[in-house]
């Protein structure tokens, strides 16, 4: 089940962001006085009338008045709103500090042993999960007879060196994955240089590496699996990570990583 609280610890920072900008804004009508603005409907026009509660008094505004209308009116919309996001900010505040929803998957965690064997958890620890995910999805599809030549940090062979670099990459930020897994596109079978989970969203992610780009009939033919892959609703971005190289341009780590922190972590 994923985990909220980073997205509402910025949410909170927005918050006292916004309160921080409220403040100042509130600070520029300091000079003006504390009464307020009465607005009334008369013959489809609006009129305005300046009420100051401690001397008891009503004022009426004309047009030649329209910018001190305008300050007094903006005055009681932003402490209005500074009001309303000081309340959010507490309440926020609150739930962040004692929100933990691995209090859910403790509750089955923290079972004796004896009591585990017989329960069926509602939701899967991270443990569970990723030993079902990788049953769902076996590495080492591909029958190509080429083998691979470049063995990984988790031991697998690869076929080529850029997939040895991603796959370390994989394991070196924790990620759940497979080499050579396999999707059926419609009437086609295809195999992913690698299907990989993101453990915090429960999420299958497939990841082609387009190696050979400066090869014109490699480049035309991945470049229609990538349209087959989104034909049939897998999405760049979304549920497909693409990374390519020429023989000008290698593979680079940096975005390999990066991609990895966007998509999967």
């Amino acid at each position: 089940m994923e985990d909220y609280k980073k997205k509402l610890e910025v949410q909170l920072k927005q918050l006292n962001s916004l309160i921080k900008q409220s403040n100042k804004n509130i600070a520029k009508y300091k000079d003006i006085g504390n009464g307020q603005i009465h607005i009334s409907r008369c013959r489809g026009n609006w009129q305005y009338y300046y009420i100051d509660k401690a001397l008891g008094k009503r004022q009426y505004m004309g047009a030649t008045q329209e910018k001190t209308i305008r300050k007094y009116i903006q005055k009681d919309y932003e402490l209005t709103l500074n009001k309303k996001l000081m309340e959010l900010q507490k309440r926020l505040q609150k739930f962040v500090s004692v929100y933990d929803i691995n209090e859910i998957t403790d509750v089955y965690d923290n079972l004796p042993e004896g009591r585990k064997k017989y329960v069926v958890p509602l939701i899967e620890s991270d443990d569970m999960y990723i030993e079902r995910w990788l049953e769902q999805h076996p590495g080492n599809q591909n029958t190509y007879p080429q083998k691979g030549l470049y063995q990984t940090n988790h031991g697998e062979m690869v076929r080529s060196k850029s997939e040895k670099i991603i796959a370390d990459a994989l394991a070196k930020y924790k990620v759940p994955y497979q080499y050579e897994s396999m999707i059926e596109l419609g009437y086609s079978t295809v195999y992913p240089d690698f299907v990989a989970l993101n453990l915090r969203t429960r999420k299958t992610i497939y990841w082609e590496h387009l190696g050979m780009t400066s090869d014109i009939e490699y480049a035309v033919k991945n470049f229609k699996k990538i349209q087959d892959y989104e034909k049939y609703g897998y999405w760049q971005g979304r549920d497909l990570i693409i990374t390519i190289e020429s023989l000008e341009e290698p593979i680079d780590v940096k975005l390999v990583e990066e991609k990895i922190r966007e998509f999967l972590l």
